[in-house]
């Protein structure tokens, strides 16, 4: 009997180790670089609003088709969310709302549902919205949808992943779907994305960045077992627009 509590206790004070260290760490995402700070910053273009999530709101842009589309974007796994402002800052410079959501512990499948705050909120009550998300945010995005399908096609119109890929089938969804990743990801490679297409949406766009890494999707340096990129963060996250912008003009024509 002693030695069977002499080892409840030792499991336990494993147990509660196990639980501080990740909770460490998890306090502790990759962080924004230095030029970020720029990017939460309103300007004649674009009026950044922080509240719990990021707002990134178009401001004096020319008319255009995405004045009622708006992306909602799951950040990756144990990255700063505020990382993804450039991303997210240059696709409302574009026209187009965009959202980072804040979830817990920096990381996203903690919180799948953080999207619905964004989707009933009343300031936006005439946005068509996507859900994006970077790599394990992408794979929470994915999840949302899993869980309501109600709302896919009626609310939600399209998912969007960046080095990223659904965790389950999602290939029977009637949504639009697009699917971004670099040539150079040392996290996800374009071979794995390649062997996952059977659970993308049937209608999935797939874009490769030659040169591209996992990393330069956000903007807090290289990631622990990526590959060096052959393109700069700027030239990389300019693709990646460029994409999107295309992919929601395309959608916006079929309307």
């Amino acid at each position: 009997m002693k030695s069977l509590k002499r080892i409840s206790y030792v499991v336990l004070a494993l147990l509660t180790v196990l639980i501080i260290v990740f909770i460490t760490w998890a306090y502790n995402p990759l962080k924004p670089t230095a030029e970020v700070k720029e990017y939460l910053q309103s300007s004649n273009y674009v009026e950044v609003i922080q509240e719990k999530n990021v707002y990134f709101i178009p401001r004096n842009v020319k008319k255009n088709n995405f004045e009622n589309i708006g992306i909602i974007f799951y950040p990756g796994g144990h990255v700063d969310y505020t990382a993804y402002a450039p991303l997210a800052y240059r696709l409302a410079e574009k026209g187009i709302t965009t959202v980072i959501l804040n979830v817990p512990l920096s990381f996203a499948i903690f919180d799948v549902d953080s999207a619905r705050t964004i989707i009933n909120d009343t300031r936006f009550s005439d946005k068509e919205w996507f859900l994006a998300g970077h790599s394990l945010g992408g794979v929470a995005a994915s999840e949302f949808l899993v869980k309501h399908p109600e709302l896919v096609g009626i609310k939600v119109k399209g998912i969007i992943f960046l080095a990223s890929y659904p965790a389950r089938d999602i290939s029977y969804l009637p949504i639009k779907s697009l699917c971004i990743y670099g040539s150079e990801d040392g996290i996800l490679s374009p071979k794995t994305i390649k062997e996952k297409k059977a659970l993308f949406p049937s209608s999935t766009e797939y874009v490769e960045i030659l040169g591209g890494n996992h990393s330069q999707f956000g903007s807090y340096g290289l990631q622990k077992g990526d590959k060096e990129a052959k393109i700069s963060a700027h030239e990389q996250i300019s693709i990646v627009v460029k994409a999107i912008k295309e992919f929601l003009e395309k959608y916006t024509s079929q309307r």
